[in-house]
């Protein structure tokens, strides 16, 4: 069955009940027939899920099924046609459910959403990445859930998304007076001015730019080297969605090496709900 890999790596340890759940959904797993895995018998992990989808069962079908229009693989015939489809397609998925549009582990729920976000926010800190003078360009910033937990550590947020509903979403979410949401065109970032952040954070964004082409997603590399200013970071929170960590890294070091920056990490999987992968790119310093 498809996502059997998946449910071992959960019975191990390895993967979070909720990231376990959206991946198997994501792959056309109904919660009926994950509750009736075998697998699931008889250890206290197993017993943990089915309670979970026993709990949810209704959200999850209907989680479900706004995931099937959130195709992770797909590509078209451009980039320019790929990134008009996920604007269309997150468009739809916010208006269905703005939590899981963003996260699809969230399951909905903001309270796991929120947990997560924290994770983020809790490991920006940790690793120096943000500061109080800190301004932060958030790319690909959904309905603005790390924006908006970032604006009370940093000076100024810009978060910007290739989806209006989402941006739109995003600002009716956050009123701080130093965070700004902003539609963009999701091919490159020449609206940003250049040295103008400490930080370029994109959670969960560059996988569907991978989707469009690894060139687009190289172009926005070089745009983060041209817009963060000396001594700034670009932090990649997933790079891809191809199952190749192998692949992610060489993609991230070779970019650093073609762009000045130094490449700081490179694949690190530094939380416990999710399971997204760290990249962190640095530019020289003063």
């Amino acid at each position: 069955m498809t996502g059997e890999g998946d449910i071992g790596r959960y019975l191990a340890g390895d993967l979070s009940a909720e990231v376990t759940l959206a991946r198997l959904l994501l792959a056309g797993v109904s919660p009926e027939q994950i509750a009736d895995l075998p697998a699931l018998d008889g250890t206290p992990r197993g017993r943990a899920l089915r309670h979970m989808i026993a709990g949810r069962r209704k959200d999850l079908r209907e989680l479900q099924a706004i995931f099937a229009g959130l195709d992770h693989g797909a590509r078209s015939s451009s980039p320019a046609e790929t990134v008009r489809r996920i604007r269309q397609a997150f468009d739809r998925a916010v208006a269905a459910s703005p939590e899981a549009s963003v996260a699809a582990y969230s399951l909905g729920d903001p309270a796991i959403l929120a947990a997560a976000t924290q994770e983020i926010v809790v490991w920006l800190d940790a690793t120096g990445l943000i500061r109080p003078a800190s301004d932060v360009l958030d790319l690909g910033c959904g309905i603005g859930r790390v924006a908006t937990a970032l604006a009370p550590r940093v000076r100024s947020v810009l978060g910007l998304d290739v989806s209006p509903a989402m941006t739109q979403e995003a600002g009716l979410r956050c009123a701080a007076p130093n965070v700004k949401f902003i539609a963009c065109s999701g091919i490159d970032l020449s609206e940003v001015p250049s040295r103008a952040y400490d930080l370029l954070l994109a959670v969960d964004s560059f996988p569907y730019l991978m989707q469009a082409g690894s060139m687009l997603a190289e172009r926005h590399v070089a745009d983060a080297a041209r817009v963060l200013r000396a001594g700034g970071a670009l932090a990649i929170l997933n790079l891809s969605y191809r199952g190749d960590p192998r692949a992610d890294a060489l993609d991230a070091a070779r970019w650093a090496v073609t762009h000045g920056f130094t490449a700081i990490v490179l694949g690190d999987v530094p939380f416990k709900l999710w399971d997204g992968r760290a990249f962190v790119l640095r530019r020289p310093g003063p």
